[in-house]
């Protein structure tokens, strides 16, 4: 059964809510706890931290507010698509890992994989008739 405006308009503006959270809650953390983050960025090897943290918060905060309000939606969904892709190649591992450690570290990255099919399920729906 195919949804019909204006009750499709409502599900995708729910949907961009509910799916950048998480981007926008990880930014809004990493900027409260910056020292935390400064030591989880160290501890997954990540390049240039001065540089690669500031910009990562950034980009979970203005890409969320761009989906959310419907501005810019599916070059911001294209962007967290790609980040999200980097990011769970750099830091779950979990080919190189055993035991509980390598399916925690497998589950981890197939949530990531979802958060990308939902990100570009937004590139390609758009974002409905609710705009912010």
């Amino acid at each position: 059964m195919m949804v019909q405006e204006p009750e499709y308009s409502l599900i995708v503006l729910i949907a961009r809510v509910l799916l950048t959270m998480v981007f926008l809650v990880s930014g809004i953390h990493k900027t409260w706890w910056y020292a935390k983050a400064v030591e989880e960025f160290k501890q997954a090897s990540v390049p240039l931290i001065p540089v690669s943290l500031p910009l990562t918060i950034v980009l979970h905060i203005i890409a969320s507010l761009c989906i959310i309000s419907g501005v810019f939606v599916e070059g911001a969904a294209v962007l967290l698509a790609l980040f999200t892709l980097v990011t769970t190649l750099w830091v779950f591992r979990f080919w190189n890992k055993t035991g509980l450690e390598r399916l925690q570290q497998s589950r981890a990255a197939i949530t990531n994989l979802g958060l990308i099919g939902g990100l570009l399920l937004l590139v390609a729906t758009g974002s409905g008739q609710y705009v912010i």
